[in-house]
């Protein structure tokens, strides 16, 4: 089921991509949005790092599946704001777009312009949801439940505070793991003013709600459908074994039969 997503995600990424690159300005010229395909790889890495610790569960030696567990859930948490991040993107076809209206929302090609990056962000809400949803399983499998929803929520938190360091700082991913004492000093004093940090709440706030929903909206869903799939095989459990009853019923009547019929021909 999982390999059947992501090839969904795979295609629908290919058609947005295929969206950004022929989207343009009235004025024409270069597409203005090809950073998106930037952006919208560096959205599919947690997925990819969710998949490699999906593998490494499945090595036998202890110390090994600790250790990887280690890098590749640190690079996992370090990627996984770029798939939220896309939502920021949103912003630019109100920067790019340019217009002499001030009813600009009634031109076609503006909608066209908002699609598109809206899109991106949708695949972009799926794959971090997705990514999650996946390493939450093995936290809640290691841990308990309550602990693997500790983790989640801790994640989308994090994460939220990750995209805007990313939108109004710039810190990228690899910035944390070539300068990490770098981006923890600046970082720090950026916050040491209170505008900032009320800023900063103010955005995450909104990133939170809207990612910690999505992603609870797909955990709903997928509990939905492993419940009906659970429906359907005690359905066919009961299937088997109305016919396994039956079967013994007409064996037991056939055997009732055989035993009549030599009775009888013994009195005879």
């Amino acid at each position: 089921m999982k390999l059947v997503i992501y090839i969904m995600l795979f295609i629908a990424t290919i058609i947005g991509m295929k969206y950004v690159a022929e989207t343009r300005l009235p004025s024409g010229g270069r597409p203005p949005y090809l950073f998106l395909i930037w952006n919208t790889f560096l959205a599919w890495i947690p997925l990819g790092l969710a998949v490699m610790l999906d593998l490494v569960s499945l090595l036998h030696s202890r110390s090994v599946r600790r250790g990887l567990y280690l890098i590749v859930g640190l690079l996992w948490l370090f990627f996984y704001p770029n798939a939220a991040y896309l939502i920021t993107d949103l912003l630019h076809p109100f920067v790019r777009y340019p217009t002499q209206s001030s009813r600009f929302w009634e031109d076609i090609s503006f909608w066209n312009h908002l699609n598109t990056v809206f899109f991106t962000a949708i695949i972009g809400l799926a794959l971090g949801s997705l990514a999650l949803a996946s390493v939450h399983q093995l936290v809640r499998r290691a841990y308990g439940s309550f602990v693997g929803w500790c983790f989640a929520i801790g994640v989308l938190l994090l994460s939220s505070f990750g995209v805007y360091l990313g939108r109004f700082i710039r810190w990228n991913s690899w910035d944390i793991l070539r300068s990490p004492i770098i981006v923890l000093r600046e970082t720090a004093k950026y916050f040491m003013q209170i505008d900032n940090l009320r800023h900063a709440l103010g955005f995450c706030k909104w990133i939170f709600l809207i990612t910690a929903f999505c992603y609870l909206l797909l955990y709903l869903f997928g509990r939905l459908g492993s419940s009906m799939a659970s429906i359907e095989r005690e359905r066919e459990r009961g299937h088997e074994a109305a016919a396994k009853h039956a079967a013994a019923a007409e064996n037991e009547i056939s055997r009732i039969g055989e035993r009549t019929a030599t009775a009888a021909k013994n009195r005879v």
